[in-house]
């Protein structure tokens, strides 16, 4: 049960990390917030703050997960999720709008840098 719990929060913590520091840059460089609503007008660098504000988020949802979870395993799986649910979005939706360098450097950071943030977790037992 703290598995599936730990696993949940570090993923959803994810997303709300993920958004907030998204609308923070966003706030202070305009041009990246503009940029963000039409994928087609993302630069290279931009591309690349996006998925630094992933691996942000990634490590610290992994700590998150594992402390709650109780197991490093918490934080792999809430990369995993994390995968899984943005897999499909990728693939189907924006694959042609990004690089594909973009897309696998995404995909492979998820469970990577959740399951390394959740080794640097205190963990509880």
């Amino acid at each position: 049960m703290r598995l599936a719990l730990g696993t949940l929060a570090g993923a959803i913590g994810w997303m709300i990390l993920a958004l907030g520091i998204g609308m923070v840059a966003g706030r202070l460089w305009p041009e990246f917030a503009v940029a963000s609503r039409n994928p087609l007008t993302l630069t290279t660098v931009m591309l690349a703050t996006r998925l630094g504000i992933s691996f942000v988020a990634s490590l610290i949802s992994g700590a998150v997960a594992a402390r709650l979870g109780a197991s490093e395993r918490a934080a792999l799986a809430a990369g995993v999720l994390l995968l899984l649910f943005w897999a499909p979005y990728h693939v189907l939706q924006i694959w042609a709008q990004f690089p594909i360098w973009y897309h696998l450097t995404f995909f492979v950071s998820l469970p990577l840098l959740a399951w390394i943030g959740g080794r640097f977790a205190p963990i509880a037992r």
